[in-house]
């Protein structure tokens, strides 16, 4: 089987060498070949250039799986904030698109919308590395605030969320994101989804992907490669 990843960073930073640890991880743990995509980057090329990106490599991945020492029709996508909001549009997207068929999702502390109102993002403003400060600047290089509602920049927003993949949605309780996250497991679940939602009591949102750093977070690393696993049998 397959699982696409995608990085983090809010679409500015990071790539395929900040988050390999954490691929390397799900690779060894859930027995599914892990492609990390490496898509364009903001501000050099704002949305919905990653997201262009990411559904182009899903595709091109789905169609050559032989290629690459897959199984065809064993595909899941996963991803770490920014990278995780980039999986949950591509799930949509396939639908959508009439394909390609993904067998499951998993959203990594993910950014599922823009409301800089939300609790988790007056709690956890400052302090814990990433800050409300911080993603207000992620989005002002990413997308401009006419598009920060429209469901390929932020996919909580879209108008019709059944017949997505099943999904695992992972939430850290000192994170700015957590209620986006929460928000977007509990619309999941409200159309008849199969959506499973972690909440990481103590942790922050670096913690699940700080493989061998964090130990706090190792359950939770592990439970998402044995979903992995589950989504692409």
């Amino acid at each position: 089987p397959i699982a696409v990843y995608f990085h983090g960073g809010g679409w500015v930073l990071g790539g395929i060498d900040s988050d390999d640890p954490f691929c390397r991880h799900l690779c060894a743990r859930s027995g599914a070949i892990v492609i990390s995509v490496d898509y364009r980057h903001a501000p050099e090329t704002r949305f919905p250039g990653a997201v262009d990106d990411a559904f182009a490599a899903v595709q091109w991945i789905a169609q050559n799986a032989e290629l690459l020492g897959g199984a065809p029709g064993r595909l899941a996508v996963c991803g770490w904030s920014a990278g995780a909001n980039l999986a949950a549009v591509v799930c949509q997207l396939a639908r959508d698109s009439g394909g390609p068929q993904i067998g499951g999702q998993v959203l990594v502390t993910p950014v599922t919308g823009s409301d800089f109102t939300l609790p988790s993002y007056v709690d956890n403003a400052e302090g814990y590395i990433l800050t409300a400060a911080l993603m207000r600047w992620f989005w002002d290089h990413y997308a401009d605030p006419a598009d920060r509602k429209d469901p390929k920049a932020a996919p909580l927003y879209a108008s019709d969320l059944t017949n997505l993949p099943q999904a695992l949605i992972v939430t850290c309780e000192f994170d700015p994101l957590r209620d986006e996250g929460v928000a977007y497991a509990d619309a999941l679940k409200a159309v008849g989804v199969n959506a499973r939602h972690i909440d990481c009591r103590g942790q922050i949102h670096t913690s699940v992907t700080a493989v061998d750093r964090i130990p706090a977070s190792a359950a939770a690393r592990n439970e998402i490669a044995a979903t992995l696993r589950q989504f692409v049998q």
